[in-house]
């Protein structure tokens, strides 16, 4: 999805319809096929599956408690699914252009420069995920879990590092708040269609909400 407008709108419309009922959670699983080559994307990605071990303890002891578990784990785990597909769309500058496109030049521009930094820290620290495993390999070393906490004490200290440097660069070339930005987006008629899909996916999911409430 080329437009950040419509991936916005149509990921606040899906993620209420997830989070709301089962119904909703299956009918957006079915709108991420739409989009097969991001979603094939996300699938591989390694950090959602760090993610849902933690959503299926969370929903285990849900169920152990007498709270209805699976249907937490499934919500949650689309959820996720939905979050990662949708990124995998991003470039860089769009929360910027989607950010000035709200709320103007002047909040605006700070939000969306805030939101591009964050992204950018966390590809960031990505790459010195994978550098430093490549240079544990080097070594004949494991990742293990004592070595963790030296990990994360290096991986901290070089993004700080980083957000020391950015802080620096800004204050050099003037920035004290807001920025001009001309916005620029491409909708094409696909992307118009599938976002329009979302609609009725929240309609429905309301639907079986409101049947829950009063069964």
């Amino acid at each position: 999805m080329q437009d950040a407008r419509l991936r916005l709108f149509s990921v606040l419309l899906l993620s209420a319809a997830t989070y709301l009922s089962i119904a909703g959670a299956l009918l957006t699983l079915l709108w991420l096929f739409l989009y097969p080559t991001s979603l094939v994307s996300t699938v591989k990605s390694k950090a959602l599956y760090i993610l849902l071990p933690f959503t299926g303890i969370v929903a285990l002891v849900m169920q152990i408690i007498g709270e209805n578990g699976i249907s937490y784990f499934i919500r949650i785990g689309i959820l996720l699914l939905l979050a990662f597909t949708i990124f995998q769309g991003w470039t860089p500058g769009e929360f910027l252009d989607l950010a000035v496109w709200l709320f103007g030049t002047g909040i605006g521009f700070d939000i969306g420069l805030a939101i591009e930094l964050t992204i950018q820290g966390i590809k960031d620290a990505d790459q010195d995920w994978s550098r430093v495993l490549t240079a544990m390999k080097l070594k004949g070393m494991h990742p293990e879990f004592r070595n963790l906490a030296s990990i994360g004490f290096l991986m901290i200290q070089l993004r700080l590092l980083r957000a020391d440097d950015q802080a620096d660069l800004l204050t050099t070339r003037g920035y004290k708040s807001g920025g001009s930005c001309f916005p620029h987006f491409e909708p094409s008629n696909r992307d118009i269609i599938t976002s329009l899909c979302a609609i009725p996916i929240l309609l429905v999911s309301l639907w079986r909400f409101v049947i829950f409430l009063y069964l």
